[in-house]
């Protein structure tokens, strides 16, 4: 019987930060012992999984923790939480100036975010009541009905982050936006669609009669001459829940 390799006792270094992972050997570890622990989130239980997010985590500058806590996966695409994404950015030290408002009743009530990334002219986004309506969003069951006005500020601030510091963000859409796509809309938008079957062709009668036989119709055989591309299967939505307790609406 082979023996199984045994897990490297190397020295992780702590310090006032934490956990100093220096190897994938010691994130490995760590992914281990978060998954062991329940600290993880769901879907994101597995060390393989969590080892990923630490990895993503380390590429946008979270640390292994934050990481574990600011990102998520929706419909198989990683996204991030909107606290997080302006956490981000405010880091990055490419931010002039940002402030955010809710205004206006009805339908024109809205969210609006001016945001200005240093060297740039500031830019507005404002995502409405009668753009939430529009996208079928007003009204949904969850935080759109329990916090409408802090889900209009998420949809205006995720929309500035990512025009502004697409970069810093690495083309992520933010969590609050990314779990009110339908898969079927998201793999439209993303080009993830079936890849059609070959087309089945039966044996033509040069092919039998060069093999030494004699081609005769089989009568009531299906004609496979073209098979139609099957739909995309449906794609599972794991979206989880939503881990903050709204405050109440947030000006700046």
């Amino acid at each position: 019987m082979s023996e199984q390799p045994q897990e490297s006792k190397a020295v992780v270094s702590y310090g006032n930060t934490g956990v100093q992972l220096k190897t994938l050997d010691d994130a490995w570890r760590m992914a281990k012992a978060i998954a062991a622990s329940g600290w993880a989130p769901k879907g994101m239980d597995r060390p393989e999984a969590i080892l990923v997010a630490l990895q993503f985590g380390a590429e946008l500058g979270l640390t292994p923790m934050s990481a574990l806590q600011s990102l998520a996966v929706i419909n198989g695409r990683p996204s991030i939480y909107g606290d997080a994404a302006l956490a981000l950015v405010r880091g990055s030290g490419l931010l002039e100036t940002y402030a955010q408002d809710i205004v206006g009743d009805g339908d024109k009530r809205a969210a609006v975010v001016s945001i200005k990334r240093r060297g740039e002219d500031v830019q507005e986004h404002r995502f409405s009541v009668a753009d939430a309506k529009r996208a079928g969003l007003w009204g949904k069951q969850g935080p759109w009905t329990q916090y409408p006005d802090r889900m209009l500020l998420f949809r205006a601030r995720g929309f500035a982050l990512r025009d502004a510091f697409g970069d810093v963000l690495k083309g992520l859409r933010t969590f609050e936006e990314a779990r009110d796509i339908p898969p079927a809309i998201d793999m439209e938008l993303h080009g993830n669609v079936a890849a059609p079957r070959p087309i089945r062709r039966g044996p033509t009668t040069e092919t039998v009669e060069a093999a030494g036989g004699t081609a005769e119709p089989v009568h009531g055989a299906p004609d496979n001459s073209v098979t139609p591309t099957p739909p995309a299967p449906p794609v599972a939505d794991d979206t989880p829940p939503l881990p903050f307790d709204p405050p109440e609406e947030t000006r700046q």
